[in-house]
């Protein structure tokens, strides 16, 4: 059995929140000391018709800073693409997960909506391959 406990660290970016009329901006997350990253983006069964005027974008940020976050680009992303449109009961009650290749020392997820929606939604940062193992 292996011990994934002493080589990753998750963070909550988000914390559980529903969605209505303000985006659910993340917090965020320190990279430094990590070779890799795991963000997660998860969405719950949706309280309103969700369609193409009332959804919710995620978005997966980065910076330099802790200060000023800009979208990652889609070549620095594992698993999809930077901007996830759910807008679509179908798609909502998922996972959305991309691995982080860049350099930006602090990443985050944000939520925005649009139109009437009612979206529960949780974020977090994995983060692993630690450079100096094992981590307390």
């Amino acid at each position: 059995m292996k011990d994934l406990y002493s080589s990753y660290r998750s963070t909550h970016v988000v914390k559980p929140q529903v969605v209505t009329s303000a985006a659910a901006n993340g917090t965020g997350t320190d990279l430094l000391g990590y070779a890799g990253v795991l963000m997660v983006a998860h969405t719950g069964a949706s309280g309103a018709l969700l369609g193409g005027s009332n959804l919710v974008t995620i978005q997966f940020l980065e910076s330099s800073n802790n200060t000023v976050f800009s979208a990652m680009a889609d070549t620095d992303l594992i698993g999809g693409n930077n901007t996830q449109v759910v807008d679509a009961n179908g798609e909502a009650n998922t996972t959305y997960q991309r691995g982080y290749i860049g350099s930006a020392r602090y990443v985050t997820i944000t939520f925005t909506n649009t139109g009437t929606v009612s979206l529960p939604v949780a974020a977090a940062v994995v983060k692993g391959i630690p450079i100096h193992a094992p981590i307390a």
